[in-house]
Formats: C-alpha cells, structure tokens, sequence
C-alpha cells in the first residue's frame, strides 16, 4: 500500500532538511524549508520543497529514493572555455543503433539558464567524423521563436539534412535552472525531440536525404569531439535502445526508472556510483553483454563526479 518514492536524498545540501514535513491524503511527503526541489506537475509542494511529477499515490508516505547524478562541472558554463573536455565515453560495439536502424535517446539534465547557447554546450554525440555519420543534440541557436527573452531551444542533428535548429518551442523557460528530460526517436522516417514526455520537434528527410546513415563510434555524453564543445550540468537516467519508443512508452515512463530487462533497451546509465571512473551499465536482460562507461577529461582532476544534486531529480521511483 506504499506510495510511490522520489529519487532524492534529504541529507544534501539544499535537500528536504531544515523543517517539518507533512503527507499528503495520497501519500506524498513534502519537506517544508528546504531548498526549491524538481519541477514537474501533479505533485505536492511544500514552501521550497520537491514538486513530484506525477505524484505519489497509496497510503503510507513516500520515502527518499537514494541516487546520485553525474556532474561535468569542469566544463565551462555558457561560452566559456571547454578546456577540461570531460566527458563519459561508451564502447557499445554492435549495439550502438547505427546506419538508419530505429532507436531512442533518451536522458534527464540539469541545465543552467547559462548554458542555453547554440553549439557551445554540446550534449551527447556519436557516429565518429564520417560524412553524413553524425548524431546527437546540442542547444538551439536561436531564441524561442517570436521570444526575445527565452532561449530554451535544443538542436537534435544529424549527419544529413534531417535536423532541426529553428527555435521550437520546448514549453520550458530558460530564466530557471532546472532539470529536463530531453528524449530523441528516430523511427525510420522521422526524428522526434520530447522534451518532458512530450513531442517538440519534428524532423524528416526530403528528396533523395530521408534516411540515416550514422557511422560506429563510441557514444559521447557530455561533449563533442569533433569541436571541443562541452556540458557543464548534470546527467541521470541515461538509455539507449535500438527501438523508436512510442509517444505514449515515452510520456509513461519518461519520469520513472526502468527495471533493466525492457525490449529494445540496450544500454542504461543510472550514475549512482560514489567514486571511480567507471560507470555501470544496468541493462539487466539476459546474454546482453554490459557496456560500462568511463569518465574521461584533459586530467584526472577534471573527471566528472558522482554528487547528490541539491535540487532532486524529479524521479518518480518503484
């Protein structure tokens, strides 16, 4: 009869800490006092506390779901500087969907208000430097169009013609930091951007370029090695799989973990490890070979980290 639990953890700085908590008729508790938590909708929130997405229902309360977050700090915010290249790099070998095969990239990140600049604060990236191999997502150039203050805009592209970088509206406001589930669907004919379990961007092919032909490499979060361009946020929650996800899987599950054995999910990254530089693939489905990440920088003193955010991952838990 529990309710559902937020992956959180009331001991960081900034957490649900420093005042009374209360449970809600449908179970959610919410501290009051702490700092302002994850931003999502159909929760419970208390002066300061977490806004559940999708709230908690049953009796008995919530609990903390522990669970830590990758952070590449040592990169520069904005346009500064990307010199400490950090990054995690992923051997996924032949179960990187590659060529024009259907897949799904999907991850949660906390973006600051500074780092919504075009090409400058580059987020996953594969396919090598080969002509037309490319795929991966990056900031908008441009403004929200018909906006001249929100520049909360993503550029999902590929090595061909079917991309987008027009200024769509992603329905979030780049005056807040905040966490943002971004996921990228490529079903064969058409790239589909979600960004908190919604469709936001539609790209496809036309004339002779309607198809894919992104070329092997190692999978790249976190920078791009083809301009040096980096993150400087968080990552949580990230998944590859070698289907496209429907718009309903993907608005269902956006904001809950997965068990590791789902069809077509071929890597998972959770960043729940306390130190080290290697991070565990959790895919948990049988005879699939595991495909561990490292972290990787210009010097061991600029490797991503392993912190507990102060502002919780709005993640709904099991």
């Amino acid at each position: 009869m529990g309710g559902s639990t937020v992956k959180s953890d009331a001991s960081a700085s900034g957490g649900a800490t420093g005042g009374s908590s209360s449970v809600g008729a449908g179970g959610n508790l919410v501290g009051a006092g702490g700092k302002g938590g994850g931003l999502g909708s159909g929760g419970v929130s208390g002066t300061g506390g977490v806004t559940v997405t999708g709230g908690a229902t049953g009796t008995g309360g919530s609990s903390n779901c522990a669970g830590r977050v990758i952070s590449l700090s040592a990169n520069g915010t904005g346009s500064d500087s990307d010199s400490a290249n950090a990054h995690i790099e992923i051997d996924m070998k032949t179960d990187l969907p590659i060529a024009n095969t259907k897949r799904t990239i999907e991850f949660w990140a906390y973006i600051k208000t500074t780092d919504w600049v075009g090409e400058k604060n580059q987020v996953f990236y594969y396919g090598g430097s080969a002509s037309n191999g490319s795929f991966g997502l990056d900031f908008g150039t441009n403004n929200v169009t018909g906006s001249t203050t929100n520049h909360a805009t993503l550029n999902p592209f590929t090595g061909s013609d079917i991309r987008d970088d027009s200024g769509k509206d992603l329905g979030i406001n780049s005056s807040t930091d905040q966490w943002v589930h971004i996921g990228m669907t490529w079903d064969g004919a058409v790239l589909t951007t979600y960004v908190n379990g919604l469709p936001k961007i539609t790209a496809q092919g036309s004339g002779s370029t309607t198809t894919l032909n992104t070329a092997q490499s190692v999978l790249m979060i976190g920078c791009n090695p083809t301009n040096n361009n980096c993150f400087n946020g968080y990552f949580d929650e990230f998944r590859v799989w070698n289907v496209a996800r429907t718009a309903t899987e993907i608005k269902d599950n956006y904001n809950k973990p997965m068990t590791g054995n789902e069809t077509g999910l071929v890597g998972y990254w959770k960043f729940d490890e306390s130190s080290g530089t290697t991070v565990a693939d959790a895919v948990t489905s049988t005879s699939h070979t595991a495909h561990n990440g490292t972290l990787k920088a210009d010097s061991a003193a600029h490797n991503p980290t392993f912190v507990t955010p102060t502002t919780a991952l709005p993640l709904v838990c099991p």
